[in-house]
């Protein structure tokens, strides 16, 4: 800095320049930065010398200045083991192998400060309000993934753990399938939806969590869990982010209601809730549990979807009649990746193009041939390259804001495979080819490019600290 100030002493300042340069530094309050700004201050009236290069001299100060005083933006990271959406367990392992798979180090690599704030506990949180803990031993099962992964096993993760239980126990060998993960036994069903109350009380936990993180102008990173979660995190997000343009990528729409869903499984139903359609049916009441919610709160001009293909006939006529825009996996065929993701941004970037913007990404959009481990297959999904390309896009309009990942289920992904290749990213560890994928898709979220990454601070509606 005293550097930088001597240089500006050593020429004479036009008033308009000082000014300029004073607006262009205002937003730094570092007691050095302060110095800075006051000398400028004090610097009018003077004659101008060599104004253009000087302009351009003090400019770039000024670029290298401000980042050299602040701290990159926040991801906050945010578990969400939320399966009460469905009734397949597994993807409430997903957060934790995120973690073990070393995204944290990996985004901090990109220059990102990492906050972990853990696993939301939803057990705790239903016993809190009367409504009982969760069917299934969460804890118990992060705890076998740990150990699992620290093995070097041939078979993946659901068969060792029904071994080890059937070693521990042969009274209970019957309680688990020796393949798949267990299924959860949901029977109580509320206005169509299974559940309802419940998925109400605990999404209305990630609402509050996904808000306080927004707020703090921090990168939102949620990880479920089933997609149920996006009621709780885009909701938040809407609030936090006035004009918030979602890219929605999934092989289904997620739009179902509780009249036109086959199964009544919520995981189906996030983006109709967002978007206010429950209410437009004639018997329609507030469904239990959702009091915080605003339906509506996504209108439907705000929402792409890509990667669709495995749509319900209902379903798929209601989001034709939308305002949403729609690119199936026909569409990615028709015009190619590149420009079904410039129409897809632009069509939720808002009349000025420069709306915040959330990527609620569904692993199953991805083939199974490279994402087998998520619950709702199916197949000529996106290949590995399209959906990096889609992430890298979004991260390159420095305008991402969040990002919501779910469906990752390590329990029906096959074993890690041993050995790195040429070009994989040293800040991951071992992990299963979807929970590695995953990983790699948040890193392309958060800047990560062939070449030359996005730095943190180009990311324009987050929030950089002031170095103390």
């Amino acid at each position: 800095m005293d550097l930088a100030i001597g240089l500006v002493q050593a020429c004479w300042l036009p008033r308009p320049l000082v000014l300029s340069l004073g607006q262009h530094l205002a937003k730094v309050r570092s007691s050095r930065q302060r110095r800075f700004l006051e000398f400028f201050r004090a610097c009018s009236d003077l004659p101008p010398v060599l104004e253009p290069a000087l302009a351009q001299l003090l400019l770039m100060v000024a670029s290298l200045v401000r980042p050299a005083l602040m701290k990159p933006p926040t991801v906050t990271f945010i578990g969400a083991p939320f399966c009460e959406g469905q009734n397949l367990e597994g993807a409430d392992i997903g957060p934790q192998a995120l973690r073990s798979a070393g995204l944290g180090r990996g985004a901090e690599k990109l220059g990102w400060r990492w906050e972990d704030k853990g696993d939301l506990d939803f057990s705790a949180h239903f016993e809190r309000v009367g409504l009982g803990p969760n069917s299934h031993h969460h804890h118990d099962q992060l705890e076998l993934y740990k150990e699992w992964l620290s093995l070097s096993c041939d078979i993946n993760f659901s068969e060792w753990s029904a071994q080890r239980k059937r070693k521990e126990s042969k009274s209970r060998a019957s309680e688990h399938s020796e393949h798949n993960p267990t299924e959860l036994h949901h029977t109580e069903t509320h206005q169509g939806v299974v559940n309802a109350e419940r998925m109400g009380s605990g999404l209305g936990l990630v609402h509050g969590e996904v808000l306080r993180a927004a707020e703090a102008g921090n990168f939102v990173l949620t990880a479920g869990g089933d997609h149920s979660i996006a009621s709780g995190s885009l909701s938040a997000l809407c609030e936090a982010h006035p004009g918030l343009g979602v890219v929605w990528i999934d092989a289904h729409a997620d739009a179902n209601t509780p009249t036109t869903s086959p199964s009544g499984h919520y995981h189906g139903m996030p983006a109709a809730h967002l978007m206010g359609w429950f209410g437009n049916e004639a018997d329609a009441e507030p469904l239990a549990g959702f009091d915080w919610f605003t339906p509506g709160c996504l209108p439907e001009s705000r929402l792409a979807y890509i990667g669709l293909r495995d749509i319900d006939p209902d379903e798929g006529a209601a989001i034709t009649r939308s305002g949403a825009r729609v690119f199936t996996m026909r569409d990615v065929d028709k015009y190619g990746i590149a420009m079904v993701v410039e129409m897809a941004i632009a069509a939720v970037s808002g009349a000025d193009g420069q709306a915040p913007l959330h990527i609620s990404l569904d692993i199953d959009a991805v083939d199974p041939h490279f994402a087998p481990g998520t619950g709702t297959c199916a197949r000529g999904g996106l290949t590995y390259r399209e959906i990096h390309y889609i992430c890298e896009e979004c991260a390159l309009t420095n305008r991402l804001v969040s990002m919501d990942l779910v469906e990752v289920n390590p329990g029906l992904d096959p074993p890690p495979v041993e050995g790195a290749m040429h070009g994989d990213d040293d800040a991951l560890g071992k992990a299963s080819p979807t929970v590695r994928l995953a990983a790699e898709l948040v890193l392309s979220a958060l800047g990560k490019q062939i070449i030359g990454n996005v730095p943190p601070c180009e990311y324009k509606m987050l929030s950089a600290v002031e170095v103390s």
